[in-house]
């Protein structure tokens, strides 16, 4: 499930993402990416900024999505089920 935690900021748009750790810093999942089960294109290495398939990118950055616009992660728990109430579905 895709659980965006920053934008991606070009000088043009913001494009949500999820790290997701990697080998030499983070990959950066899009939205899309995520749908097609396609391997991120870009990631953060440390002290080295942002690189789009090994090419250094410097006309983007990072920025932290505050945490009142972040969606809910939906609940996949069962319903308790209290012993004194019967069980409904």
């Amino acid at each position: 499930m895709f659980q965006p935690t920053h934008w991606l900021v070009s000088r043009s748009q913001k494009t949500p993402i999820q790290l997701i750790p990697g080998e030499a810093g983070f990959r950066l999942l899009t939205e899309i990416e995520a749908n097609k089960g396609a391997e991120p294109a870009f990631e953060i290495r440390p002290r080295l900024g942002i690189f789009c398939r090994n090419v250094p990118i410097t006309s983007y950055s990072l920025q932290p999505i505050p945490a009142n616009q972040l969606q809910p992660v939906a609940q996949t728990n069962p319903p308790v089920v209290h012993p004194t109430q019967p069980y409904q579905s």
